[in-house]
């Protein structure tokens, strides 16, 4: 069973955002307050899923290396016997070119890469949040220095 129909039997569910995927403008500087409150919001949704695609992309990663894993371990102990020096080499050559042991390869490799990507997804979100959250923060600093020059 896989992270996610495990997940999904608990009751817990990942929903995608309702909205696009956010894009930051050249310059966020030009946007209203009201602008700038909505892309953080739609941008901490975002960050949210995506960071839950990346704890169920790990955790399907870790269960796709186990399994190839498992696999050659059990075909070398298949094939071992009372194999010595160069001819272990040539034994877990073999298993290296098993069908079962190419398939789960190759289906280890795809679980990393789709990880890999979704770090990606999700470093560049958290970058964009936090260079949102900076602008808001200068904002509020304006305001604050605002009410003091004018007494307010």
């Amino acid at each position: 069973m896989s992270a996610l129909e495990r997940f999904e039997e608990w009751g817990l569910h990942f929903d995608k955002p309702s909205d696009e995927q956010v894009k930051l403008p050249a310059d966020i500087t030009t946007l209203s307050s009201e602008q700038l409150a909505e892309l953080f919001t739609k941008l901490t949704a975002w960050s949210d899923y995506i960071a839950s695609q990346q704890a169920l992309a790990v955790l399907e990663e870790r269960a796709a290396q186990r399994q190839l894993d498992y696999t050659e371990n059990s075909l070398l102990v298949q094939r071992f016997g009372n194999v010595k020096g160069e001819r272990i080499t040539f034994v877990k050559a073999q298993i290296s070119v098993d069908p079962k042991v190419l398939e789960l390869t190759k289906v280890y490799d795809e679980k990393y890469a789709y990880r890999k990507l979704v770090d990606m997804l999700l470093s560049n979100h958290e970058r964009d949040l936090s260079l949102v959250s900076r602008e808001i923060t200068r904002r509020a600093a304006d305001q604050r220095a605002l009410r003091k020059d004018w007494g307010v």
